[in-house]
């Protein structure tokens, strides 16, 4: 299939594209025809669950006028109580070593909060607090530089999968020790993630997000994820933004963070988790910038009330249950966007682990 769309870079027409690309859910086709300047739909060519949704995502680098958005009605708020939300939707946000994927994670929880009014039970993860438990002599290693830990091998996946089954199943008293990046080892106190929102009310979690530079490279974290997030910054900005965490937030010598990243961090990015983006459903590549959170937490909402069957207009989402399709940011030409559509192949790169 041809890449086909063009964007015109102004909010009104993102929010009358949102708004027309309600998609049916009998229909897992990619096929579509949809001119954002005459918003008129094909019918003859019908909307995926998932293809509407993050196409309008794909919007993040079309520098908006505004990124304030119309809530949902006030009556599918209203109905979020526990008995009718859905299950825990899983989101997961890739990208390399300091691309910026925790400041989108705040971001979506943030715009989550917002939209439902702070009912919505928000959990993060970040999967270094999933590092593997080393002795003395490896943490020594590790401290000194001489032990990568930037490798998919340092952290703990089957520990990870746990965990994120443990908060979607519900179970209660799931709890996690804290991790001290600069001892390289983990608390002896627990923390317990049962979340409470904004009005006080603790229960089960209704979204859980989880970012690692690894969630796209094991198949078990693709397939628990109902939508997968890779912020896509440049191999420099990361540098520059490696250099200053780890100097001033870290206090880890300047040369020894050059020295860790040639060695380590840039194998690992090139290896393993650049070539494991074509698996996300959205890719960012201007991190927060943009109208792509908005966006994205729009889809989540959307489908959290679809699912809680709380609204008839405000069907759909970015949680379809058939296989993901990937957005690939386009060449721009003029003051038009141009955005390709790719399927993926969910079998490639996984790492057999």
């Amino acid at each position: 299939m041809p890449p086909t769309v063009c964007v015109a870079p102004t909010l009104l027409q993102q929010q009358d594209a949102f708004a027309s690309l309600r998609h049916t859910q009998t229909s897992s086709s990619l096929e579509f025809d949809f001119d954002f300047h005459n918003n008129n739909a094909n019918p003859n060519n019908p909307q995926s669950p998932s293809t509407s949704a993050y196409l309008i995502s794909q919007l993040a680098n079309l520098s908006p006028q505004t990124t304030s958005f119309p809530l949902p009605p006030s009556s599918s708020t209203s109905l979020l109580s526990s008995s009718h939300m859905p299950q825990c939707i899983v989101v997961s946000i890739s990208g390399g070593q300091a691309a910026g994927k925790k400041t989108v994670q705040a971001a979506i929880a943030k715009r989550l909060k917002e939209l439902s009014g702070g009912r919505l039970r928000i959990t993060c993860l970040s999967m270094g607090d999933f590092a593997r438990r080393l002795d003395e002599s490896n943490r020594e290693e590790a401290r000194s530089g001489r032990k990568d830990m930037d490798c998919i091998e340092s952290y703990d996946l089957d520990w990870l999968v746990q965990t994120i089954r443990k908060i979607k199943e519900n179970e209660p008293e799931v709890k996690l020790p804290k991790y001290d990046i600069l001892k390289f080892q983990h608390e002896d106190e627990e923390v317990a993630l049962n979340p409470t929102n904004d009005l006080g009310e603790t229960g089960p979690t209704d979204v859980l997000i989880v970012e690692g530079c690894y969630m796209l490279c094991e198949k078990r974290l693709v397939e628990m994820a109902d939508i997968k997030v890779f912020v896509d910054l440049n191999a420099d900005a990361r540098l520059g933004r490696r250099v200053v965490r780890d100097t001033e937030e870290r206090g880890i010598p300047l040369d020894k963070v050059f020295d860790q990243y040639l060695r380590y961090g840039k194998r690992a990015f090139e290896g393993r988790i650049e070539p494991a983006k074509s698996r996300a459903d959205v890719i960012l590549p201007k991190g927060v910038e943009g109208a792509a959170i908005d966006l994205i937490a729009l889809g989540i909402w959307d489908d959290i009330c679809a699912k809680a069957d709380s609204v008839n207009n405000f069907s759909g989402g970015l949680t379809a249950e058939h296989e993901r399709k990937a957005l690939l940011i386009g060449k721009t030409v003029g003051e038009k966007q141009t955005i390709s559509i790719g399927e993926v192949d969910l079998e490639r790169f996984y790492d057999p682990i």
